[in-house]
């Protein structure tokens, strides 16, 4: 894919900032430019992309090449491990399961979530392959990671592509919903494979009792009398199985947005912003309303605004 404008945000604990900051600081080109922005930490201006980091501990980096830019001057940030081991349920001292999606964001292609399985032991190994948020690798580091955690660890992953997403969506009635029973369906699989897991570490997107919920209609008894310890946490990518769990889901993101070009005959894009609404344009005049359901979830705004409406 040829690389636009596009948009990446992630959070972070607010106290990073000053290892981010001396890390940029270090390795950013001399001529990058340090601006003042409102309500943040610093922003920062360097080979065509901005990285804005917000008191929130949210980043936000817009520009063109993205992956690039992640590549050259973000990978090798390390994850404050220290401060998730001393969260409670976040210290990685048992079997675990952790799980995350990729693709709920984005208008074209698949929503993905993987769960991944490891033992304290692996620890290492994982740090080994460099599993962080996927969130802050490029996207051609997923992948390689991806390969190696799917050759050497227990992993499962329940991907829609657009067809069924647009389906099970309306019978779901929103999106969280259906995020809860992905979850439900690809952690069930790792448990009826692995009873020894002792804890299930789950990215926060809804209510503990939506996730809940679609565990007990799966029959799980996570979270439940004899069953592993549940962890529905804010930034679960602190802990490196559920971090695993994100590179896993946004590999098998890239390879259906792959499939969904191949199958459109056009160029897509990530996010829903207005290169997205660009190329469902261009898929609308190819292939109609038929085709744009096979590569876009038709439930966002983009679907109205690609069609004409105002």
């Amino acid at each position: 894919m040829r690389m636009g404008q596009d948009t990446r945000v992630f959070v972070l604990a607010p106290e990073a900032w000053r290892a981010w900051r001396a890390h940029l600081e270090a390795r950013l080109p001399a001529d990058a430019e340090w601006r003042p922005v409102p309500y943040a930490r610093f922003s920062v201006k360097a080979d065509g992309t901005v990285l804005t980091f917000y008191q929130s501990g949210k980043v936000v980096l817009q520009g063109a090449g993205l992956d690039g830019f992640v590549q050259r001057y973000l990978d090798g940030l390390e994850r404050d491990e220290a401060a998730a081991a001393e969260e409670p349920g976040l210290s990685f001292d048992a079997p675990t399961a952790g799980s995350d999606e990729t693709g709920k964001g984005d208008y074209f292609g698949p929503l993905v979530v993987a769960a991944v399985f490891a033992a304290p032991t692996e620890h290492d190994t994982l740090r080994g392959l460099g599993v962080a948020d996927s969130k802050t690798l490029s996207d051609a580091r997923c992948l390689r990671i991806a390969e190696h955690l799917e050759r050497g660890f227990a992993t499962r992953v329940v991907s829609l592509p657009p067809q069924e997403y647009n389906r099970r969506i309306t019978a779901a009635g929103n999106v969280n919903r259906l995020l809860a029973a992905l979850h439900a369906e690809a952690l069930g699989g790792l448990l009826a494979a692995h009873p020894e897991i002792r804890t299930v570490v789950v990215d926060r997107f809804a209510d503990d009792h939506v996730i809940l919920t679609a565990f007990r209609a799966a029959g799980l008894a996570i979270g439940g009398t004899g069953g592993p310890a549940f962890v529905h946490t804010p930034r679960g990518e602190r802990h490196p199985v559920v971090a695993a769990a994100s590179i896993v889901a946004r590999a098998h993101f890239l390879e259906g947005l792959k499939r969904c070009e191949e199958d459109s005959g056009c160029e897509l894009h990530k996010g829903a912003g207005a290169p997205v609404d660009a190329a469902g344009r261009k898929v609308l005049a190819v292939g109609g309303m038929d085709l744009l359901a096979r590569v876009a979830k038709l439930h966002f705004a983009n679907t109205r605004k690609i069609r004409g409406g105002s």
